[in-house]
């Protein structure tokens, strides 16, 4: 079975490559979702249909872990929201963007910040906030599928 991977990041063009980045370190144990694939990106928010809300809400509730890629969007910060209040882990992966810090209520939903950068973590560390959940540093960006199928396995026991 594969991992599913909700991605939690803004749909908009210019945060693509970002996106593109992270989910090109994942291997084919997992089955990413990533609505910048799916959505109307290029076209203005307020002209989306409620199927574009659907298809986001029926991947993430098919999903095991909604990896958040900051900074994020508005709309992702329900995605997390809607993830801290089901029985799914919420990872964010960061490497220096730390903009997203100041959202006390998302950080409050988070339960894994893995970073790869060593100031970045230790600023995770000593947040007011994020020093409750878990913090992991890895060394590269390589080590992010290895980590969350260690996130995988401890949350769901397989």
């Amino acid at each position: 079975m594969k991992i599913k991977i909700y991605i939690i990041a803004r749909i908009s063009k210019d945060a693509h490559s970002w996106t593109d980045a992270v989910c090109n370190q994942l291997d084919d144990s997992f089955e990413i979702f990533k609505p910048k694939d799916h959505n109307p990106w290029n076209k203005r928010h307020e002209k989306f249909g409620k199927n574009v809300f659907d298809v986001d809400l029926k991947a993430m509730k098919g999903s095991h872990i909604g990896l958040m890629l900051p900074e994020y969007g508005k709309d992702c910060a329900w995605e997390a929201g809607w993830y801290a209040n089901s029985k799914k882990p919420v990872v964010v992966f960061s490497d220096t963007q730390t903009k997203w810090l100041r959202d006390w209520m998302v950080k409050g939903g988070v339960q894994y910040a893995v970073t790869d950068d060593s100031n970045t973590y230790k600023i995770f560390k000593k947040d007011p906030i994020l020093k409750h959940t878990k913090v992991i540093f890895i060394k590269e960006i390589q080590e992010l599928g290895k980590t969350l199928k260690k996130i995988y396995k401890s949350h769901y026991g397989n």
